[in-house]
């Protein structure tokens, strides 16, 4: 072989040690990312949650008012040329 074709070789060589090494590190990380995700989806779910209760509560506090005008102008008759 001549002298190239061998500083060819060295950089694949080269190239591919250093992904071996990087799907080894890859690899040893694994169960830190996991953990990390399921952490993630907990926070997360647990926001949904949150923020169904909230949107829920909103809901109520605005509707409320609107529906006891509504029991309250059918209790007057005010509502009686519409029904």
């Amino acid at each position: 072989m001549d002298e190239i074709t061998r500083a060819e070789f060295e950089k694949v060589h080269s190239r591919i040690s250093d992904m071996k090494e990087r799907v080894v590190t890859l690899e040893a990380q694994q169960p830190h990312i996991n953990s990390a995700l399921l952490r993630i989806e907990g926070a997360v779910t647990a926001m949904s949650g949150k923020i169904g209760k909230g949107v829920l509560i909103l809901g109520c506090a605005f509707l409320t008012p609107f529906a006891a005008l509504l029991v309250k102008a059918l209790l007057s008759g005010g509502l009686s040329r519409f029904i």
